[in-house]
């Protein structure tokens, strides 16, 4: 099984999340992953900028939703994340929804 390769952009600034996703997925990263600072601080621009950039790799938006689970998963999606994280300490309907 061929390993997949993840990139955390925990920055503040996209500038700066951008150049290193830039640089890592030159060296063959395949999953890069808005993390939950810089989503707090750019918001989901950031996962557009992202997908604008990397339209073929796999966006991964780290949210740690707690609650409004469907919500905030399809704003996500609308803004072109693959996927979003849930909060392993939330409740079951949340995780379900």
């Amino acid at each position: 099984m061929k390993a997949t390769l993840q990139l955390a952009l925990d920055f503040l600034e996209l500038s700066r999340a951008l150049q290193m996703a830039r640089e890592a997925a030159a060296g063959g990263v395949q999953w890069i992953e808005a993390g939950t600072p810089l989503i707090k601080s750019e918001g989901l621009n950031s996962i557009r900028a992202l997908r604008r950039e990397f339209p073929k790799h796999y966006i991964i938006a780290d949210l740690k939703t707690l609650d409004a689970g469907r919500t905030e998963f399809e704003a996500a999606a609308k803004a072109g994340a693959n996927c979003a994280t849930v909060c392993s300490t939330d409740s079951d309907s949340t995780i379900m929804e």
